[in-house]
């Protein structure tokens, strides 16, 4: 008997070594920690978001919610576009934050100050989606009509899909962010491509300039692997991420058995003393928080809480 409580003794001290040297090295890679703390910090706006979805479809609403059973409360209907601009302005431009809040934390793991990395994670990841569209229909909002352009003329217009701005996109903002503020970080430490400005030249002008090269060169690159992308598939490199990346893991993640394996692991990291919740955070966050803003606009959309479309 005391032969075999020592070897599960000796077992568990095993697991509890390994466990916590995974632990360690989660703690300390600066990827996952970014991830972490990029959707910890965007927290605040994602709650003020639902409650703009919770206001729009289940307070102030005649077909699905509390206006169904006391109707002196739809008199605050007209207020509801603020409600809904809130949910618009947070979870539906979600990787808009994700992505500068992903690049201002590698730059600054990096030896990045300021605001500037993640900024130019920002205008990389719009680099590589879709801005440029057309059509051969007229739409009129006011009117809420549709009709053909004269003669089927090509009509073009620019802007980025709302689906990009929300879950669609996450994971190529999380991904650009990442790739493209160490590319810069590897050009700044390069000290031919630093333009030196003269003492008299005030200093934030002069580290303007003294980042400008790495980042033309930076913006460069990932525009061009975006490009790139395109000719070869056919696809922007946001649809090809979001297509055979993160739906696939999105689509793990919605199984019972997916989420099962996620929080068994977690209760193995509890179980020798380590916080495993906090551990396997940014896997959480990148595989649940796409599948749950999806299922926020399904039902700002559809006010059907048994849909089909939910995970």
């Amino acid at each position: 008997m005391s032969i075999d409580i020592l070897r599960e003794e000796k077992n568990m001290d095993k697991m509890a070594d390994v466990l916590g040297r995974v632990g360690a090295w989660c703690g300390q890679n600066k990827y996952l920690s970014a991830i972490k703390n990029s959707f910890q910090t965007f927290m605040p706006l994602t709650i003020a978001g639902a409650i703009g979805v919770l206001w729009c479809n289940v307070l102030v609403n005649a077909d699905s919610g509390l206006g169904m059973f006391w109707e002196p409360i739809m008199a605050l209907e007209v207020i509801n576009p603020a409600f809904a601009a809130m949910q618009f302005a947070t979870i539906s431009c979600i990787t808009v934050g994700i992505t500068f809040g992903i690049a201002q934390e590698i730059g600054e793991s990096n030896g990045e100050t300021g605001y500037f990395a993640g900024l130019l994670g920002l205008a990389c990841w719009l680099s590589v989606t879709q801005s440029g569209w057309a059509n051969y229909a007229l739409v009129d909002t006011a009117k809420q009509t549709l009709s053909l352009t004269a003669d089927g003329a090509l009509q073009t217009f620019t802007g980025v899909a709302g689906g990009a701005l929300g879950a669609t996109g996450l994971f190529t903002g999380m991904i650009v962010g990442v790739v493209s503020v160490e590319i810069f970080c590897a050009l700044r430490k390069v000290e031919g491509l630093k333009l030196k400005m003269p003492e008299t030249v005030p200093p934030g002008v002069a580290r303007a300039f003294e980042v400008l090269i790495p980042a033309v060169i930076t913006l460069a690159i990932i525009a061009l692997i975006g490009r790139g992308c395109e000719l070869a598939t056919g696809l922007y490199l946001n649809d090809v991420i979001s297509t055979y990346i993160q739906g696939p893991l999105g689509a793990i993640g919605a199984t019972v058995p997916g989420v099962i394996i996620i929080y068994i692991i977690i209760m193995l990291f509890w179980l020798v003393g380590i916080h495993g919740n906090n551990m396997l955070s940014a896997v959480k966050e990148a595989l649940f928080t796409p599948l749950m803003l999806e299922n926020i606009e399904t039902f700002s959309k559809t006010n059907d809480a048994k849909s089909d479309e939910l995970h």
